[in-house]
């Protein structure tokens, strides 16, 4: 903890030094103005940049750091130069000085200390505490005399127009970091509707495979009651019953699994339920992004005339990726291709298609591509490829939203999906 602590403490020391350098090689871009030594500088632009973006630390740290660096970096290089004698410089360097500590107070006391912040109050704070310090400054180099109306106007232009250009930069870098956060933590939240979608889709048919299990455990055991009366050695009757306790364990850790699952991607409603556009604009994007470096010059079409709220958007993400993977896979090989996903509403029905200008499938394919693992994708080493298949698609479609899948396809012309939902269990009305 000690050692974290002396870490997170060095990491503050070394922006507050690179914060100090910066400013004080910005403040070799200025101009005179009105009184000897006092010089409007580019360091004043960045400083308000810098206390907006570290706000995790105290500003008069900062400030003093840059009272040190800025005014003595100043003030070496006009004694360098020789271009003030010793005397006045020294009056420069204090005055500079002065103006960044007032700079540093003033913000802290009237802006960093407070509960409530916002880009109006900052502003607000920049500019009167440009002000008032360039007002000490001024103040100190000539004596607290000649204090005329021009003057106040100078320096009240001065500040609001540094800090306008300051707040400005601030809050458009901020305003873009924002968009970029966003714009990441969409792109998660695609890849989680996605994986919850792949994942809620393997759950369901697992439950399903569990009356097949059962009825394995259950045929097992009649086996083994059957065994009893005849004349078979005791071992061979055994091997019956152990098939049952196997299959048993089976059960068991495949519930585990189901349940852990079910309960990690609740597919239960309530919360999740999300409008078709939107579940249209997850789907596509996502593939898009998916396909982009192997099917460069696939497009991927939505056109969507619903506009429903489906609660179980799971199953759907599932349907559509599906058919949209089945169709871009269709076009290996060739140079170009387009994919269309229509929506349109047929009463009481929806109707999604899916269709693509691929090579097509001949009618000894159309005939077994609904059919329990069947498959034409194979990777270069002859493995077949893993996904819920069109079999489950049309499980899917059935059970969960009482519809159906119908294809149409044409050898070198391409391939059309219909999927007809029931639009009463898209969005889960009840019976009346």
């Amino acid at each position: 903890m000690l050692k974290q602590s002396r870490i997170f403490t060095h990491d503050r020391y070394q922006r507050i030094f690179l914060a100090a350098a910066c400013i004080a090689l910005a403040s070799q871009v200025n101009f005179q103005t009105y009184a000897p030594g006092f010089i409007v500088t580019l360091s004043v632009f960045i400083l308000p940049v810098i206390l907006y973006f570290n706000r995790d630390f105290n500003p008069i740290g900062l400030t003093v750091a840059v009272a040190i660096a800025s005014p003595i970096f100043r003030g070496a290089l006009l004694f360098i130069s020789h271009d003030v004698n010793p005397h006045n410089n020294i009056i420069y360097i204090l005055a500079d000085m002065a103006f960044y500590l007032c700079y540093g107070f003033l913000y802290y006391f009237l802006y960093w200390r407070r509960g409530q912040r916002s880009n109006t109050t900052f502003f607000l704070t920049i500019v009167l505490c440009d002000y008032l310090a360039n007002l000490l400054e001024v103040s100190l180099l000539t004596d607290f005399n000649d204090y005329t109306y021009r003057l106040f106007q100078i320096l009240f232009i001065t500040a609001l127009i540094r800090s306008l250009v300051s707040c400005l930069l601030a809050f458009l870098y901020h305003y873009f970091q924002l968009m970029l956060r966003q714009e990441n933590h969409e792109q998660r939240y695609y890849h989680f509707i996605w994986v919850a979608s792949a994942v809620n889709s393997e759950v369901y048919f697992m439950r399903k495979n569990i009356s097949e299990i059962e009825n394995v455990m259950k045929n097992a055991y009649l086996l083994n009651q059957d065994l009893q009366n005849a004349d078979v050695s005791e071992a061979e009757r055994d091997k019956a019953l152990q098939i049952a306790r196997d299959v048993h364990e089976i059960k068991k850790d495949y519930q585990n699994v189901i349940r852990g699952l079910g309960d990690y991607f609740n597919d239960d409603g309530g919360d999740t339920a999300m409008q078709l556009a939107d579940i249209l604009k997850v789907t596509t994007d996502y593939i898009r992004e998916s396909i982009k470096l192997k099917f460069p010059k696939v497009t991927i079409e939505v056109h969507n005339h619903v506009d429903l709220v489906v609660p179980n958007h799971y199953y759907l993400v599932s349907i559509l990726s599906n058919l949209i993977f089945n169709s871009v896979d269709a076009m290996e090989g060739r140079p170009s291709g387009v994919v269309v996903v229509s929506v349109v509403d047929d009463g009481n029905d929806i109707l999604l298609n899916v269709s693509d200008n691929a090579s097509g499938m001949d009618a000894e394919t159309l005939s077994m591509i609904f059919q329990p693992g069947f498959t034409t994708k194979f990777n270069e080493n002859g493995d077949v490829y893993r996904g819920i298949g069109l079999s489950h698609v049309k499980i899917i479609a059935q059970e969960q939203f009482d519809g159906d899948i119908q294809v149409d396809s044409q050898l070198g012309k391409g391939t059309n999906f219909e999927v007809k939902l029931s639009k009463k269990r898209l969005v889960q009305e009840e019976d009346a």
